[in-house]
């Protein structure tokens, strides 16, 4: 049986100062959360780096958004066991797997313990290893809201995703497919047939042609690299397509608000936020084979800082994960 840490104590992986992967730092004597009433306590067994995680690290956002002090606890997503339950929390169990995403913008849950709010978990598919579960909810959260719910997609639409084979895009690519779309995927030309092989219709590598420069039209691009602006995409989106980045900057942020504001609608941001729902419709998919993640590497925490370069690197196949602890259950 997992327990609570002694002494409210626990191995955290931080960084005290911005900086490159070297400021990585699996700390002893860190702080354990508190339980919250709605909250639950999680023994972590692994998390996923996402580019967010290395912008944070690097001090991207310190200036708005991610004003948290220093040192920080690193870590958007994880999977493990439930160590405890908040009094107001239902549906939930000590000992439960689960996997989940937090929205503190700054992270936290690259640690022994986890703390996560009820409505940002979901148990774990039955049918992937726990390694496998945590690569899952910050990349498909943002895939499956980029397409379902910014850019509408709908079965026969035809969908172009840029950057098919990363993280998020490996994630896109599937999720596309089960909604009955049409997918066309750009990539490198060593991921052709990867990306081929998850479910893209048609695949072509960047290095032949730009995405813009494609000749098929589109009800939707997604950009998951946030290399090209909407107006890139004018021809082949016509009036009625969307277009939606991950990335946020000037040419993103702005007509992001303007869609919301109901000033505009084409070019969309999509900014992700963690749903228990969402995450549930994940879990459906991944138990019917039709979301497959695809883990390129798993560190162990000793080695977090090769993780982070690892997803620095740009040519990350699927996933990156950090081990921080043997599944208890073991591989499926």
């Amino acid at each position: 049986m997992s327990r609570l840490p002694h002494n409210n104590e626990m191995n955290a992986l931080i960084y005290r100062k911005f900086g490159s992967a070297e400021v990585l730092e699996w700390a002893s004597q860190w702080p354990a959360p508190e339980l919250t009433d709605n909250g639950v306590l999680v023994r972590v067994v692994a998390g996923s780096v996402n580019p967010k995680d290395v912008l944070l690290r690097k001090g991207k956002f310190s200036k708005t958004l991610a004003r948290d002090p220093l040192p920080r606890v690193s870590g958007l997503d994880c999977s493990g066991e439930i160590l405890a339950v908040g009094k107001n929390v239902t549906g939930y169990a000590v000992g439960d797997r689960v996997f989940g995403m937090t929205n503190r913008f700054c992270g936290g849950l690259h640690a022994e313990v986890a703390l996560l709010d009820a409505d940002e978990i979901c148990p774990a598919p039955g049918n992937i290893s726990l390694d496998q579960a945590a690569s899952v909810p910050l990349a498909a959260l943002t895939a499956l809201q980029a397409l379902r719910d910014l850019c509408k997609v709908q079965q026969g639409h035809r969908v172009l995703i840029n950057g098919a084979s990363g993280g998020v895009g490996h994630f896109a690519v599937q999720i596309a497919k089960a909604i009955g779309a049409e997918v066309h995927a750009v990539c490198g030309p060593d991921n052709l047939e990867f990306v081929k092989a998850i479910g893209a219709d048609a695949a072509y590598s960047y290095r032949d042609q730009a995405a813009n420069e494609l000749s098929q039209q589109f009800e939707a691009v997604f950009d998951v690299f946030g290399k090209f602006t909407c107006k890139a995409f004018s021809r082949q989106l016509g009036k009625q397509g969307i277009f939606v980045s991950t990335v946020p900057k000037a040419s993103t942020i702005l007509p992001e608000f303007l869609a919301k504001t109901g000033l505009a609608r084409q070019a969309r941001l999509v900014i992700v936020k963690s749903r228990s729902a969402d995450l549930a419709q994940l879990k459906d998919w991944i138990e019917a084979e039709k979301l497959v993640p695809h883990v390129d590497a798993v560190y162990p925490v000793t080695r977090a800082g090769d993780a982070h370069r690892h997803v620095e690197s740009r040519h990350t196949v699927g996933k990156v994960c950090i081990r921080f602890v043997e599944d208890p259950a073991g591989a499926r």
